[in-house]
């Protein structure tokens, strides 16, 4: 309990990030609308907080199950992953290794691409795919391209296991 009321700060910002994170997620089909709500001088201040956050309830009504699970989850590890690494950082300062950041950075990257609702399925990827001719390949996968959110809660998973096992190894040569 005594590390949990020493370390407040790196769970407040877990939380923090891992909100942040899991908002934009779910806003992000709606950008356009959100973008057309926030320039109209029509709607008030408080009529605009009210629709956004009322947007945030299409987590359970435009997203799948598989779709929410790894929404959430990657959301949840990269609130984790952050704190630990800024835990580590002001810890250990030149411990920290540019793999630890790289993996957990393309681990969130593959989460973000994954991000999209049930009606327009991945959001990112399919704008990507698009460009370079690939959209066609996501109906060849089982889960429609969900497959890359599932890569990305494995790859922020095994970070997370990487950034803790760091944090609790002790400061000694690995030689000896």
């Amino acid at each position: 309990m005594t590390f949990v009321r020493r370390n407040i700060g790196y769970i407040i910002l877990a939380l923090a990030v891992s909100a942040l994170m899991l908002a934009v997620a779910i806003l992000l089909p709606n950008s356009t609308l959100l973008t057309l709500l926030w320039a109209s001088e029509g709607v008030s201040v408080l009529g605009k907080l009210s629709v956004t956050l009322s947007l945030l309830g299409s987590l359970v009504t435009n997203f799948s199950l598989l779709s929410a699970l790894t929404t959430v989850t990657i959301s949840i590890l990269v609130g984790i992953n952050i704190a630990l690494m800024f835990y580590l950082y002001r810890r250990q300062k030149y411990f920290l290794t540019r793999g630890s950041v790289a993996t957990t950075s393309v681990g969130a990257l593959f989460g973000m691409f994954s991000v999209g609702c049930a009606a327009c399925g991945s959001i990112i990827l399919t704008s990507f795919l698009g460009v370079v001719g690939g959209i066609g390949a996501l109906t060849y996968l089982p889960l429609r391209g969900q497959e890359i959110g599932i890569l990305g809660v494995l790859i922020l998973g095994y970070t997370t296991f990487l950034l803790v096992r760091t944090i609790t190894k002790p400061l000694t040569c690995d030689i000896l």
